[in-house]
């Protein structure tokens, strides 16, 4: 990169003289120059410099493309090859790459580059679409995506949001109760796997994960002509999670296999075995993950009573003979738009809990909205006789309209 220019800035210049086709470089020098590109980009993005991803997917693509229909045009034959073409091709299946935005490639690339022949169309429709496919395969996110990722933000693709897409399998997968090697004694692991009252286990051999048995493979053994031995049984290369995976994810897996357990392994090491995810770790996942949600919803029920018209703290007191005096805070049916805060008897404050017992005469401090005062009000008034519900009332309105410390 320090030797060609071209790699530094946008690189703009050396992709408009690709589309016009005045090459003078052979086919290597360009691929090179697209190889470099990555480099610069990469160095550039890793500093935490500004360099961005589309103008970079952009030059590499045309370098590709260009560096492609070069590499074939001695061997074509059967007509003249415009690179200009290839380039445009070249940049739509790059950026739709980066970008996961196949449509967004085609149009984009061809309102950029200027291309007025409409017959790159089919060509770039096949690779963007081609192009996005394979890299779906290697890699679930896009350039854009893999940043919020990092942050800890998962994009999803659905309206709804699966609960389960919250919680990664680090955060429930379990330590293998048992570990076996594949020259174990089948008889031997479905002792050990009795004792743990465990179904499955992964097998290691030499520190890496080889296969997985179960108490089904063993079980089906006896009826073939094995050796007894764990290698002759287990299931070999078996299908794995890793500790970012979502647990949603995961269940697919597990439902597309029919099989009750998973091995987790190592994001950077698929052969170094990190735990193991259940069924039983799923359940205990979903109760997380709505526990977690119920905590969002509460949080954001209590904003919006906080931030609503009218809502604010007021004091109400347990009138004699009042449904609320004698009785636990539980067992009194409170307004859903009001939040008990305190407790004042006599000069004792109180911190209120469900088995608080209320008396007569107690001051209860609440926070609610406009609504719920009235309703607060009906409700310690009920079995009250009419003229303490009278006098509590007047009571009520004159510490309304004097200053209170708490608001």
């Amino acid at each position: 990169m320090f030797v060609e220019p071209g790699v530094f800035g946008t690189g703009q210049a050396v992709t408009n003289r690709m589309l016009s086709g005045e090459v003078s470089e052979v086919w290597w020098v360009l691929i090179l120059l697209a190889l470099a590109k990555v480099v610069a980009t990469a160095l550039t993005l890793s500093s935490g410099a500004s360099g961005g991803a589309f103008m970079p997917s952009l030059f590499m693509g045309a370098s590709v493309g260009t560096g492609f229909a070069l590499l074939i045009e001695p061997i074509w034959g059967f007509s003249d090859l415009n690179s200009g073409a290839f380039a445009v091709v070249g940049m739509a299946a790059m950026f739709a790459v980066v970008g996961r935005a196949p449509l967004t490639a085609i149009l984009l690339v061809f309102e950029v580059t200027g291309a007025r022949d409409y017959q790159l169309i089919l060509p770039l429709m096949l690779t963007a679409t081609l192009a996005t496919f394979l890299a779906q395969r290697f890699h679930p996110d896009s350039v854009y995506s893999m940043v919020l990722k990092r942050m800890g933000i998962n994009v999803r693709q659905t309206a709804e949001v699966d609960v389960l897409d919250t919680i990664d399998v680090n955060a429930v997968m379990t330590l293998p109760t048992v570990i076996v090697a594949p020259g174990d004694d089948l008889s031997e692991v479905e002792q050990r796997l009795n004792m743990a009252r465990s179904h499955g286990a992964p097998v290691v051999d030499d520190r890496k994960l080889v296969g997985i048995i179960t108490i089904s493979d063993i079980v089906r053994s006896r009826r073939g002509a094995h050796s007894g031995v764990v290698n002759e049984a287990m299931t070999p290369r078996p299908t794995t999670v890793t500790p970012g995976t979502p647990v949603s994810r995961a269940l697919e897996r597990m439902a597309a296999l029919g099989v009750g357990r998973l091995p987790v392994v190592a994001e950077d090491d698929p052969d170094k075995l990190m735990g193991m995810f259940r069924r039983e770790d799923a359940v205990r996942a979903y109760h997380e993950a709505l526990t977690a949600a119920t905590d969002v919803e509460l949080h954001r029920a209590r904003l919006a009573q906080r931030t609503s018209a009218g809502a604010g703290y007021c004091e109400f007191r347990v009138p004699p003979g009042s449904i609320a005096d004698g009785r636990a805070i539980r067992e009194v049916a409170w307004p859903e738009e009001s939040t008990l805060v305190s407790i004042r008897r006599e000069r004792d404050v109180i911190v209120p809990s469900g088995d608080t017992i209320l008396d007569r005469g107690d001051v209860v401090t609440a926070f609610g909205t406009a609504a719920s005062k009235e309703k607060m009000i009906e409700r310690l008034n009920a079995g009250a006789d009419e003229a303490t519900a009278e006098i509590s009332l007047a009571e009520i309105e004159a510490e309304g309209d004097r200053p209170h410390g708490n608001g």
